[in-house]
């Protein structure tokens, strides 16, 4: 057997950020001096530990060889490994030759094979302050779910603090986002600060995709300054009702396709705050709505900031000049959500009016499980699909995708009406919700949902 050579990981710290070394690379993970600086100096070492750890933990499966860290293990490592464990398996709707025992033997394999080149050392949060104002960061992205966010925290009375993590790789979606932004802050004036992340470099183009499995934990985990920055008691995720939905494979493990947007991954999240002494809450707002009633809600209630959406992958050609590149499941999905609602998508700058053409069939994942649609091999969606192409075809709307409904689902439709409209603008869990926002939060749910239920009424249908 041929011993292969490891990847050796090296990490310093600078005046206002980390620098990670692999081979002759340097990858440096930089913050503004002033938002840096708030970041306790008794936590620096052990926070470059771990955001060299949860920047490179997917090189041995990438590499096939195996990896040797040059500092001790991070704490954050435990955290970060169950929602490893329960995300990696996601590969299978992605890959359809691999199957969840062979992702996951890797991933053991890869861990067994992982050695750290130093001891641990103590450290200490004494003098973190714990004072924290009435402030929250948003995850954000100009989706649905954090305009939606953004909007609740304003009528709350909460400062909100948006940032937009930069991938190296999402060169379209930057690009739209960066001229969305400016103008945000012209008719708001609300900055949405941008944060590049050097390391995102690291994450696979093709293959499995390893490195892109939980970057939403990783941005809440690299993020941690702007807490102690903002002294921020909140920070939010846009992960909605349908992120806690699993199912069984062939293999008869449980796999939840975005796991670490569920429920369950983000209270084992609340451990990072722990760990770094500060008891900023980490959840979401929209937990209890599904997709399509906050897609409602955002248009109803905040329809100022609903015109700012972008829901789109933005990853092919097409993307280039196209706010919605109209070529991909996610612009399928809001396109049949908008004529659900009876929503414009003008609008919001959607202009692709042929996504109800059947060359667009491949993006539904109702259709045949949506041959292109990112979750579509999980079914993900399918049924909350099937009730926005129902309401749309109720509202009247045309095209050649109406009538495939109409022809092959109309009649399941018909027969699930009453739960669709139960199950998609219902109020359901609320476990990630902070104690303090509960209450008023749902309260506006409520209130919507009495919108909603007269809309319904017009079409026939009720909750």
């Amino acid at each position: 057997m041929v011993k292969k050579n490891p990847i050796h990981i090296f990490r310093k710290l600078k005046k206002s950020g980390i620098e990670i070394k692999i081979k002759k690379c340097k990858y440096i993970v930089n913050y503004p001096s002033s938002v840096f600086e708030k970041l306790p100096k008794s936590l620096h070492r052990v926070f470059a530990d771990s955001i060299a750890y949860i920047s490179t933990w997917h090189l041995p499966l990438s590499f096939n060889v195996p990896i040797i860290y040059h500092f001790p293990p991070p704490p954050i490592e435990s955290v970060f490994f169950k929602i490893l464990l329960y995300s990696i398996p996601m590969n299978i709707f992605e890959n359809k030759d691999v199957k969840t025992s062979s992702l996951l033997r890797d991933f053991y394999n890869a861990n067994i094979q992982t050695e750290y080149k130093s001891l641990n050392f103590f450290y200490s949060g004494k003098k973190v302050k714990r004072k924290l104002k009435n402030n929250a960061v948003i995850i954000f992205s100009f989706g649905k779910e954090s305009l939606l966010t953004l909007g609740l925290l304003e009528e709350l009375g909460v400062n909100s603090f948006p940032i937009f993590v930069k991938e190296p790789q999402s060169i379209f979606e930057n690009r739209h986002k960066k001229k969305l932004a400016i103008k945000f802050l012209s008719q708001f004036g609300k900055k949405i600060e941008f944060f590049p992340l050097s390391v995102g470099k690291l994450r696979e183009e093709t293959g499995l995709y390893w490195g892109w499995d939980i970057i939403l934990s990783q941005y809440v985990f690299t993020l941690l300054p702007y807490y102690f920055y903002h002294q921020a008691k909140y920070v939010f995720f846009g992960n909605e009702q349908s992120c806690n939905f699993y199912l069984k494979d062939k293999e008869g493990y449980y796999v939840n396709p975005v796991f670490e947007q569920s429920a369950p991954a983000m209270q084992i999240l609340q451990n990072i705050s722990k760990l770094f002494f500060i008891s900023t809450h980490i959840g979401s707002l929209v937990e209890p709505i599904h997709e399509i009633f906050i897609t409602y809600i955002l248009h109803h209630r905040y329809s100022d900031l609903g015109t700012f959406q972008m829901s789109c992958f933005s990853e092919g050609e097409t993307a280039k000049k196209r706010r919605w590149c109209g070529a991909c499941e996610k612009c399928a999905r809001m396109y049949i959500f908008f004529k659900a609602l009876r929503i414009s998508p003008e609008r919001v700058g959607f202009y692709n009016n042929d996504m109800l053409s059947l060359k667009k069939e491949r993006f539904y994942v109702l259709f045949n499980k949506g041959v292109e649609s990112s979750y579509g091999g999980s079914g993900l969606g399918r049924d909350e699909q099937l009730f926005a192409f129902y309401l749309a075809w109720k509202n009247g709307t045309r095209g050649e995708l109406i009538e495939k409904f109409e022809k092959n689902y109309l009649t399941e439709a018909e027969k699930k009406k009453g739960y669709l409209a139960k199950e998609y603008f219902g109020i359901h869990s609320s476990l990630s919700l902070p104690s303090a926002l509960r209450r008023r939060v749902l309260k506006i749910y409520e209130s919507e949902k009495s919108h909603v239920s007269k809309f319904l009424i017009l079409l026939g249908l009720s909750i």
